[in-house]
């Protein structure tokens, strides 16, 4: 069994927490968090949020607030499509702000 560095394990928390995660993996990363106090925060930190997403109830907002956040959105794509931004994309220049 090799032992994970605390990045590696950080890198791999996505296929950790998954359901299908591979048995091997499991155990590597329970060895080290067994070692490690700062990486057990992190993934207990991290298992937290999860469970509250995946049992947390939808919750609509009332159709004005809805429609302001949706123009909100939708003028903030415009201006990154403006500047030539892609959706998604984080590196791409901003307007300076007047």
């Amino acid at each position: 069994m090799r032992k994970l560095t605390c990045q590696e394990v950080l890198d791999q928390l996505a296929d950790y927490l998954d359901d299908g995660a591979d048995a091997t993996l499991i155990e590597e990363v329970n060895l080290h968090l067994g070692k490690c106090h700062d990486c057990k925060v992190e993934v207990d930190c991290l298992k937290q949020v999860v469970m509250i997403y995946r049992h947390e109830e939808r919750v609509f907002l009332p159709e004005p607030l809805h429609d302001r956040l949706q123009a909100a959105l939708e003028q903030a794509y415009r201006e990154r499509k403006d500047d030539g931004a892609e959706p998604g994309d984080t590196d791409a220049p901003s307007k300076p702000e007047a």
